[in-house]
């Protein structure tokens, strides 16, 4: 298989830190029994579809030791650094293997696929969401986390800039990214600091920025693309969260509720108004219309979503429950 652009930046800024040393990435552990009830099941094989250097998959199987986990990876850098850091944390219940999205030779399907910020550097995303369906089992779920095209438009404005200025080079490089003054900030996607609790160093700045504006493939959505993306795929598809400098509410189109007292910010669509006419208005919209009216005072840098088969839904949250986009037929 050749190695991809993409591939190759990630052997050069392996994705998101290079460091062993550096802590885990523990807060999706604590986020998921706000998805699945309960988390992961005992006895539950899981993939990360892009599991990078680790930090996400490793802190997921130390939190769940009974659960089985597989980190597909196509960059060895990336599986280099997520091997040590297994080994480093004692975590025995976790494979790293390596395949790229969508041509991996997996010959298991699995319970949990989670994928976050992999789909929208696919050439074709339909493909890989398609590939992730083929080993998915009957009532697993899948999670995704995609940039938002609404609040990314400057940042793709940007990227091209930079593309534009290193269009005579074999790809354009940092050097062109700092002559520009351009750096993320991880404020952009409602994490102050970093996933890991620490303020990023300058090695893990330049793999983000790298990450950023070098990719030679991004793709913006909406919760709108997301039917027409996973159609054949899933049988159901429902909102989860939204990220962006305004912080990173969990939605609630249904006003089920659900999240712990004191807990993490819940956004219900009729919030973003004051105006009694205008949430009559919201509150008489279908769900993705309602997704559409958040998105666009929202303006999200990413989101994400959850969409399952058969009766995956009975292991969701009540609010995952009352989030469905129009369309969904989950099973019985």
């Amino acid at each position: 298989m050749a190695t991809s652009a993409t591939q190759c930046l990630y052997e050069t800024f392996p994705f998101p830190t290079p460091g062993v040393d550096r802590p885990l990435i523990d807060v999706v552990a604590d986020e998921i029994p706000l998805v699945i009830e309960g988390g992961p099941a005992d006895g539950w094989s899981v993939l990360d579809a892009g599991c990078g250097t680790g930090h996400t998959l490793v802190g997921l199987a130390r939190a769940y030791p009974r659960v089985h986990f597989t980190g597909l990876e196509p960059s060895a850098a990336a599986r280099d650094i997520a091997r040590r850091l297994a080994r480093r944390h004692g975590v025995t219940n976790v494979d790293i293997v390596d395949g790229a999205l969508p041509d991996a030779a997996l010959d298991r399907r699995f319970d949990f696929i989670y994928s976050y910020g992999v789909i929208h550097h696919l050439p074709d995303p339909h493909a890989g969401l398609a590939w992730l369906g083929e080993h998915l089992a009957d009532d697993g779920l899948l999670h995704l986390w995609l940039y938002h095209a609404i609040g990314e438009a400057q940042r793709m404005r940007d990227r091209e800039l930079v593309r534009l200025l290193g269009a005579h080079e074999d790809a354009p490089g940092l050097d062109v990214v700092r002559a520009l003054g351009l750096s993320l900030s991880l404020d952009a996607y409602g994490m102050p600091g970093a996933w890991a609790g620490t303020a990023l160093d300058q090695r893990e700045q330049d793999v983000f920025d790298a990450d950023a504006y070098l990719n030679p493939v991004v793709h913006t959505l909406r919760f709108a693309d997301l039917p027409r993306l996973l159609d054949g795929v899933t049988d159901w598809i429902a909102a989860d969260r939204l990220y962006g400098p305004h912080g990173a509410p969990y939605l609630d189109l249904s006003g089920t509720g659900g999240l712990p007292p004191h807990g993490p910010e819940l956004l219900r669509p009729e919030d973003l108004f004051d105006d009694p006419g205008l949430r009559r208005r919201i509150d008489a919209l279908d769900h993705l219309d309602r997704l559409r009216a958040v998105e666009l005072v929202q303006r999200p840098t990413g989101f994400r979503a959850l969409a399952g088969r058969g009766a995956a839904l009975h292991r969701c949250t009540r609010r995952i429950a009352g989030n469905l986009l129009p369309g969904a037929a989950p099973g019985a």
